[in-house]
């Protein structure tokens, strides 16, 4: 499955909720570009666990996808899929 992702600027600030609104907006990103809401909050979350504010701050700064990311994305997602819908 391709996952076309396009990643939009947010920062993932400390004590302020800007990590849980970046991790909301790029939940929202994905559901735009056509993820089923509930597989796009799995992939994020998954995404989201275990990195800092700084990777994250990296990695909506950058305008395109590494190829690492695009392949973690297409994991997660397929990671996802079965886990949603059973």
């Amino acid at each position: 499955m391709l996952l076309a992702v396009l990643v939009l600027p947010a920062a993932c600030s400390r004590g302020d909720g800007g990590r849980a609104k970046a991790e909301a907006e790029f939940t929202q990103q994905l559901v735009d570009g056509g993820l089923d809401p509930t597989v796009a909050e799995c992939v994020v979350e998954k995404f989201f666990d275990g990195r800092t504010n700084d990777e994250l701050n990296d990695f909506f700064l950058r305008a395109e996808l590494t190829n690492e990311e695009r392949a973690e994305f297409a994991s997660l997602t397929k990671k996802c899929i079965p886990a949603v819908t059973g």
